[in-house]
């Protein structure tokens, strides 16, 4: 029996989430983001791009915004992994 078969009979699957259901997550063993500087707060901020009407789906010039999380302390933007 496969890993993922064995862990779906357990129950450890990948859950489908319902729109608006809340994600409960344990912070216990969480690992802190700290920035290069050592600060370990954030501030959410929206940097926006705009999309050329050359290469945007519709045809049209988009505008697109996109969260991004800035070092209180230094204010360089904070790079996370995978993002």
């Amino acid at each position: 029996m496969g890993e993922a078969e064995r862990r779906k009979q357990m129950g450890l699957g990948p859950r489908t989430l319902q729109p608006g259901q809340p994600i409960q997550v344990n912070l216990k063993n969480a690992i802190p983001k700290v920035c290069e500087c050592g600060c370990k707060y954030f501030t959410p901020v929206i940097a926006v791009f705009i999309i050329s009407a050359l290469v945007s789906p519709t045809g049209q010039e988009l505008t697109v915004q996109q969260p991004v999380l800035i070092c209180k302390e230094c204010k360089k933007e904070v790079k996370l992994a995978g993002v």
